[in-house]
């Protein structure tokens, strides 16, 4: 490009994406030029003043982004809506992202109840009760051994035992010597002795265990047992938060067995506590269920010998239930 004296150039460069301006002014200018470089063209006269760009700007930027969304079509018809397990609750179930709902609820039919489990609230424990080890640490040579099972008086409750090596565990169905099923909420523990050929006593105490609630069946029934500790305040008649709990677990049990008549059998110090916690149970069962409150039998057992802090028992009976 030719420029004369007193011809200047000012400006700034776009490279890149950024826009390029020349401004070109001269005081004298007896020539022309046109020139095209990168995309650009500006003409320069000899009029004084009149140096102005032509400016042709090409830029391509452009910005595509591609969204594909997918569809998910259910059909519905009347039949589908009104039958008790529909295509759509196959479906939607199916995929359930927590597989440890599945085995439940793709199979409401075995609970005989449209209503899901509570899979949160804490299962009872249920037989065997406990499983014992029994061994000696000292390896003697053993000629007879016993394993008591104490109740809370540290009175033997079940009693095992044998000559030579003792079995690798013991299973305890949580029945006493004399048939009677252990007291939920009560303190139980155990002893291991053995006799060695030497006649040589040892004595092996285990920890204290408690079981708050148990689910076991006996003369073709099948008991919901709950320590009274577990539903009720001391000496109150009203379900706490964690009673309620208890008893929709209860409930969730109950179903399974639609044709059964329930019984609620409470035991506590006084008449006049268990008869009120027994209408308390029957309610909320009732309710929970569904049911007319007549439908849930109550019976009410006095025990005066019941220690204070473990506040009696709640059962609910299930009646005429097959393993």
């Amino acid at each position: 490009m030719k420029t004369t004296p007193g011809l200047f150039i000012t400006g700034f460069s776009c490279l890149r994406g950024f826009l390029l301006v020349w401004v070109v002014s001269s005081a004298t200018l007896a020539w022309s030029e046109t020139n095209q470089e990168e995309g650009q063209e500006w003409t320069v006269t000899g009029e004084e003043g009149a140096a102005l760009p032509e400016m042709v700007v090409e830029a391509t930027n452009e910005v595509r982004q591609k969204i594909e969304k997918s569809s998910f079509d259910l059909e519905l018809d009347a039949a589908s809506i009104d039958s008790f397990f529909t295509k759509m609750d196959e479906i939607a179930l199916g995929v359930s992202p927590v597989s440890g709902l599945q085995p439940h609820l793709n199979n409401l039919e075995e609970l005989i109840s449209d209503q899901p489990p509570h899979l949160w609230i804490p299962e009872m424990a249920s037989t065997p009760v406990a499983r014992f080890y029994p061994s000696d640490p000292e390896g003697h040579k053993v000629k007879n051994w016993n394993l008591a099972v104490t109740d809370f008086r540290g009175s033997p409750f079940k009693t095992y035992q044998g000559k030579g090596n003792p079995p690798k565990d013991l299973v305890w169905d949580g029945q006493g010597d004399n048939g009677e099923m252990l007291r939920v909420g009560y303190p139980y523990s155990y002893v291991f002795s053995l006799t060695d050929k030497g006649t040589n006593s040892y004595n092996h105490a285990g920890v204290s265990f408690r079981i708050p609630a148990l689910d076991y069946h006996r003369d073709g029934d099948r008991y919901l047992e709950m320590a009274g500790g577990e539903l009720f305040t001391r000496e109150e008649s009203v379900l706490s938060e964690a009673g309620q709990k208890w008893l929709t677990r209860s409930a969730d049990e109950i179903r399974r067995h639609p044709y059964s008549p329930v019984r609620v059998v409470v035991t506590a110090e006084t008449m006049a506590l268990a008869e009120k916690r027994a209408a308390e149970v029957a309610a909320y069962l009732a309710e929970s269920m569904i049911l007319p409150l007549e439908q849930v039998a109550t019976e009410a057992v006095d025990r005066p010998d019941l220690r204070a802090e473990m506040d009696g028992s709640v059962a609910v009976v299930i009646e005429h239930v097959e393993k």
